[in-house]
């Protein structure tokens, strides 16, 4: 499966889930037999998209991650595991950060950029070494994102189609 189809897919269950809203003023809505309502300083729990069309309207305010705060320590933890391990992200940690990126002025999206991007290389380059070397297993599984499961599971399938095309004629020789 593509990256590009997979990450929409969990784009769309991330914005599905529940979300914390702290209602800046009065409202009443009823859509197509959804009714959602507050009170000024009441913080209620609803879906993420509904949470970000109100407080896009100014009606309250969307609790987010600070994902720059996040990225930062991502980062941290990424150098101190050394070469040869990986640190723990969640499984929506690009998608919660591209979407976190697209309200930042041009100097910060190009500051966070560029630590989103060595974050993305060291991880990338770790998770070749480890593809091609051991099948993914849950404990590897539990640390990645959902981008890098299928590009770990991609390059280990390539890794042992290659090796099979070297070694093929050797194991028949070899039972022979």
């Amino acid at each position: 499966m593509e990256i590009d189809k997979v990450e929409k897919v969990h784009s769309l269950g991330y914005r599905l889930k529940d979300a914390k809203f702290t209602v800046n003023h009065d409202f009443k809505y009823n859509v197509a037999g959804m009714k959602i309502e507050g009170t000024q300083g009441d913080t209620n729990n609803m879906p993420q998209w509904v949470g970000k069309i109100l407080s896009d309207n100014k009606i309250g305010t969307l609790d987010t991650p600070d994902m720059i705060t996040e990225l930062k320590q991502a980062l941290s933890k990424e150098k101190m595991v050394g070469e040869y391990q990986i640190s723990t992200l969640d499984p929506h940690f690009y998608i919660k950060l591209k979407e976190s990126m697209k309200v930042l002025n041009r100097d910060d999206f190009d500051r966070v950029e560029s630590m989103m991007l060595e974050l993305f290389r060291m991880r990338r380059g770790k998770l070749v070494k480890l593809a091609d070397s051991i099948k993914l297993n849950s404990e590897l599984y539990n640390k990645l994102t959902v981008e890098e499961t299928i590009f770990y599971k991609t390059i280990h399938d390539n890794s042992v189609e290659f090796e099979k095309q070297i070694t093929g004629d050797l194991n028949e020789q070899r039972s022979n």
